[in-house]
């Protein structure tokens, strides 16, 4: 009996021990859990079953008392699983993340806006299927997993709630064309939800092919596989300016590695960094011993590639392919068809397991910018049909890609102090010129300067002085116009160009102005242009008399002006005449255009319809001032109260005299 007793001891003594680590994984939240089992909802979706569960977290450093503030590491899985009769092609998912998270790993997936990692995620993100991109139907893989399903393994930083919450996402859901989604169903860590094809959407009439058609965008590259041995390739980049107003200058282009490949050479570019000691360190240089990496041009990760200069063109060594070498230059196709274009070839080796000619994978995470362009965003590289190329040998033939990725990439348009280009207002009737905003390109330095302050008006002349010489201009003026003058001064605008628009007349048929472009950079814009959007006087755009000026019906409302032959460049900023007391010049084109009001009936120029709703420069949205010049300034308002009281002094005289 007392046998009995020791022995039940012992059991509650292990079952109290039992329980305690179940409390201690409680409290650990759900630290050792794994994904749980796909709900029966699954076998009732016929379309593409979307899940996300929330595996773990654990309390990061530094420790807060602040529940809100407090950083936790997370593990999540997203799972996608093709359960209908339709293959599906590129899939993207989306999960509306909302716990100010920033990911720092997602196997299976990429990004699909290209951001590296650490990325914040708090608005929600896009992911798209890097390896597998496609998720074949069951019926034509025997129910194989491997092939009709995709798990994304998530990690990342989340913030705001504290155990026993459970932190999700908002919403799942897929964004692939032709599927619609309901409100995901929630248990108690996972959420699911079935797509299914729209069946009120009628699909495009387009050409069958075996991947995907041809997307349209901005700006698109190609990546064309045109030559495979067993551990290296051949590929052609063929990037393509398709926007009227998209321009890139001096490109840079970038891309990620994802299965340890190196570039060995390269033909029609070159890479900003020529380094070999990532392959003789990393896996490549244990599988390939005994090649000479001094002759390789680039083992990173992440290399940095750009256009070569004209004069090597005809290099046969490294040049002598169609649409390279014009320093990293992409016109619009607008002003130069031929120049949209531009093309160069790399050889690529592979590093196992990829050993077999058909084993071909893109590099994903593309980036392309330029000097004072639009800022580009860039999608995942999709399986296209392969590129078709005229047969090099003269016949009329056509020689096709061994396979081919496009990537797409849009402008995005800038926000609030990220533009590169500012635009001033001045008019013939307000001797008072409305600035570009304070930190219109943004304020590295604003510890002497107010970056909240509104810009100070300023007189014409002041126009040609840099910004760092305009602080006594402003001030002299300000008093001048009784205006206030804030401690401390507004911070400057930090632009490379300016523009500033000149309403210079008004009269009853027509109306003229006057388009200065001021260049305070040391960079020369060769083949500059620039284009306005204006809403009301559009329709009565006449001529403009020192630049070419084109009308874009594609782009309602635009106006598109370019440099006329011997004057498309747009120099640099140089010293004044005498440098030791002459502020720096900058470089300046200008023109006069003139409009005629017998389309635009009703117009009102000096209320603000002579002034530009959206300005570019070479392909950037410019900063537009918040306000108009009004009424001949302050000096109208006070010759109009000047009038009113001798109206009024002659009305009580003539009354006194009678």
């Amino acid at each position: 009996m007392i046998f009995g007793k020791k022995n039940m001891n012992t059991a509650l003594g292990v079952l109290t021990f039992v329980f305690f680590l179940l409390s201690l994984s409680k409290s650990q939240d759900y630290d050792d859990e794994k994904p749980a089992a796909p709900p029966p909802e699954v076998e009732s979706c016929n379309g593409v079953f979307l899940s996300y569960d929330f595996n773990s977290r654990t309390k990061e450093y530094p420790r807060l008392k602040n529940a809100t503030a407090q950083a936790w590491a997370f593990n999540a899985t997203a799972t996608i699983l093709n359960t209908g009769t339709l293959e599906l092609k590129a899939w993207k998912m989306f999960i509306g993340f909302q716990r100010d998270e920033i990911l720092v790993g997602a196997g299976g997936a990429v990004l699909m806006d290209g951001d590296d990692f650490p990325a914040p995620a708090g608005n929600g993100s896009y992911f798209s299927g890097s390896p597998q991109a496609d998720l074949k139907t069951a019926i034509d893989t025997a129910g194989d997993l491997s092939q009709i399903q995709v798990q994304i393994q998530i990690s990342g930083t989340q913030f705001g709630v504290k155990p026993p919450g459970i932190p999700m996402p908002k919403t799942i859901r897929l964004v692939n064309d032709g599927y619609q989604c309901l409100a995901p169903r929630r248990r108690q860590t996972s959420m699911y939800v079935c797509c299914v094809r729209n069946p009120k959407l009628k699909a495009l009439k387009t050409t069958k092919t075996k991947f995907l058609p041809r997307q349209k965008g901005d700006l698109t590259i190609a990546y064309d596989v045109i030559q495979a041995y067993e551990n290296n390739y051949l590929a052609q980049v063929t990037m393509e300016n398709k926007n009227p107003l998209g321009r890139l200058d001096h490109w840079n282009l970038t891309w990620e590695w994802m299965r340890g490949e190196f570039i060995d050479s390269m033909r029609g570019a070159y890479t900003r960094k020529i380094d070999y000691a990532e392959c003789i360190y990393g896996v490549a240089g244990k599988y390939y011993g005994g090649m000479d990496f001094s002759k390789v041009m680039n083992c990173q990760k992440r290399p940095i590639i750009t256009d070569l200069p004209p004069d090597r063109a005809n290099d046969t060594k490294v040049g002598k392919l169609p649409y390279c070498c014009r320093n990293g230059s992409l016109l619009p196709p607008i002003m130069d068809v031929s120049k949209s274009k531009s093309v160069f070839q790399l050889q690529v080796f592979k590093t196992p397991p990829d050993l077999n000619r058909t084993a071909l994978y893109p590099p994903e995470k593309w980036k392309i910018t330029g000097v004072l362009n639009p800022d580009y965003k860039c999608g995942p590289p999709l399986r296209v049909d392969p590129t078709e190329f005229p047969d090099p040998s003269g016949l009329q033939a056509i020689s096709t890609a061994i396979a081919t990725w496009q990537i797409v990439c849009n402008i995005t348009r800038p926000t609030k102090r990220n533009s590169r280009c500012c635009v001033s207002f001045s008019s013939y009737y307000n001797d008072s010129v409305i600035p570009c905003n304070t930190c219109a390109c943004g304020c590295d330095d604003d510890e002497k300067c107010n970056p909240a302050a509104t810009a100070m008006f300023l007189p014409a002349e002041a126009l040609l002085v840099p910004f760092q010489n305009r602080a006594e201009k402003a001030i002299a003026w300000a008093k001048i116009k009784h205006l206030h003058i804030p401690k401390p001064l507004p911070c400057s605008d930090n632009c490379g160009v300016s523009i500033n628009w000149h309403v210079y007349s008004d009269y009853k048929s027509g109306w003229t102005a006057r388009i200065t472009l001021f260049n305070w950079e040391e960079t020369t814009f060769e083949d500059w242009f620039t284009a306005i959007q204006m809403k009301k006087a559009y329709r009565g755009y006449e001529n403009v008399y020192s630049f070419n000026g084109t009308l874009i019906p594609e782009l309602s409302n635009t106006i598109f002006f370019q440099g006329l032959r011997g004057l498309n460049f747009l120099v640099g900023e140089k010293n004044g005449s005498n440098p030791a007391k002459d502020p720096r010049v900058p470089g300046k084109q200008q023109s006069v255009i003139s409009f005629t009001k017998g389309r635009t009936p009703g117009i009102k120029i000096a209320k603000g319809d002579g002034f530009p709703s959206r300005v570019f420069f070479n392909g950037e949205e410019c900063s537009l001032p918040t306000q108009f010049p009004i009424g001949n300034g302050n000096r109208c308002r006070v010759h109009l109260v000047e009038g009113i009281l001798l109206i009024l002094a002659t009305m009580l005289l003539l009354q006194n005299h009678h």
